[in-house]
C-alpha cells in the first residue's frame, strides 16, 4: 500500500436508483448498512422512463425519431407522467422514512428520462461518492432486447458502482 498523501476512501453520499423491484429492495439494504458504518447519507432515486410506459406494438410501425419527437410534445403523454408520479412519490417518501427511522439520513429524486442517464446525471449532482444498485440478472434475449441499466451506470458513472444481484436471480447454469 502506497505511503504518504493518500487519503482513506470516504463515503459521504450513496445514491440508490430503485425501480421498487426486490433486486432494489436488496441494493437499498446493501446501502443502509453501508450508509451506517460511513455515516453516510443515502439518496434514493427513481427514473420515470417516459417510453417504458406509453410503448406497444406500434413503436415497430412508426419512425422512431418522429414518435420521440411527438411524445416530448403530447399533453397526453405529460398526464401519463403526472399519473406515474403521483404513485411513485409516496413509495419514495416511504422508503425514505424508513431509512431515517433507522437512524440513517436519506432524501429522495424523482426524475424523468432514459435511467441510465438520468443516474449518472444524478450522481454528479449530488456528488454521490458511491452506487448501489440493484440488477435483474436477465440474460439471452431479455438482455439483447432491454439492456442492462447496471451495466450502462456501471461504465459511465463518475463514482464506485456497488451492483447487488436479488436473492431471487437466475444464477448461471453450467455450460
Amino acid at each position: 500500500m502506497p505511503t504518504g498523501s493518500t487519503k482513506p476512501y470516504e463515503v459521504k453520499t450513496i445514491l440508490v436508483p430503485t425501480d421498487f423491484s426486490e433486486g432494489a429492495q436488496t441494493a437499498l439494504e446493501h446501502a443502509k448498512t453501508l450508509a451506517k458504518a460511513f455515516k453516510a447519507k443515502i439518496v434514493v432515486l427513481h427514473v420515470i422512463e417516459t417510453l417504458a410506459y406509453t410503448m406497444t406494438e406500434t413503436v415497430e410501425r412508426v419512425d422512431t425519431a418522429t414518435m420521440v419527437k411527438s411524445m416530448t410534445q403530447s399533453p397526453q403523454l405529460m398526464d401519463v407522467y403526472a399519473l406515474v408520479q403521483r404513485a411513485v412519490e409516496p413509495a419514495l417518501d416511504q422508503l425514505v422514512e424508513e431509512l431515517r427511522k433507522e437512524g440513517v439520513s436519506a432524501s429522495r429524486g424523482l426524475l424523468q428520462g432514459t435511467a441510465y442517464e438520468q443516474i449518472v446525471a444524478h450522481s454528479q449532482a449530488v456528488g454521490a461518492d458511491i452506487i448501489v444498485m440493484g440488477t435483474h440478472g436477465r440474460r439471452g434475449v431479455s438482455h439483447l432486447f432491454m439492456g442492462s441499466v447496471a451495466e450502462r451506470v456501471v461504465r459511465m458513472a463518475p463514482c464506485p458502482v456497488l451492483t447487488v444481484r436479488s436473492p431471487h436471480a437466475r444464477t448461471a447454469q453450467p455450460a
